[in-house]
């Protein structure tokens, strides 16, 4: 079994023994716009990612932004790749192929949205952030077992230690060429 892409840590390194808690928080944003942040401890994000993009209108547009390089570190400026236009099926076959680089790797964010407008991005620390609030987003949440609350979780903690894993690079490569992503410099 693979660790969590993400857990807090001490100021040393050291595993601190949190476990993120589940639930669900609406936030408003500058401009009025609305989403909901999701905590959930790793072994949950999966489902609950999935059920999510399952509940997005198609076609996707995906946006795969690699932070951080395995072996060399934090990168000075995000690698972006996109892909367009793709059906609901062949994004969650790639989450399930991919499952170890997705779920378990915390070199990257990934962003999905609908043909609505609505989107939902897993951040490299396994924080999820659905756009906009909306009754949809929330009963699929309450149905998956995180209900509306609040508190610590990963986002707010002092030290963060991100996982990453070897294999994921070989993963890395075949999901850009099996979704079609390519380089996008903004």
């Amino acid at each position: 079994m693979h660790p969590p892409k993400a857990q807090s840590v001490t100021r040393q390194g050291a595993d601190d023994g949190f476990v993120p808690p589940t639930f669900y928080a609406p936030e408003v944003l500058q401009g009025g716009h609305t989403r909901l942040t999701v905590s959930l401890p790793g072994l949950r994000v999966k489902a609950v990612h999935r059920a999510i993009v399952a509940a997005l209108t198609p076609p996707f547009k995906l946006l795969y932004q690699q932070v951080t390089d395995r072996q060399k570190g934090q990168l000075p400026k995000p690698r972006t790749h996109v892909a367009v236009e793709l059906p609901r099926d062949r994004v969650l076959d790639a989450l399930d192929r991919y499952a170890d680089l997705v779920y378990h790797d915390g070199r990257h964010q990934l962003w999905i949205r609908g043909a609505a407008g609505e989107q939902v991005v897993l951040e490299e620390i396994g924080m999820l952030y659905i756009y906009p609030d909306d009754f949809q987003f929330r009963d699929i949440l309450e149905d998956n077992g995180v209900p509306e609350g609040g508190g610590e979780s990963l986002a707010t903690r002092d030290y963060i230690k991100v996982n990453f894993l070897a294999e994921a690079d070989a993963q890395e490569r075949a999901l850009m060429q099996d979704l079609n992503l390519v380089p996008w410099d903004r």
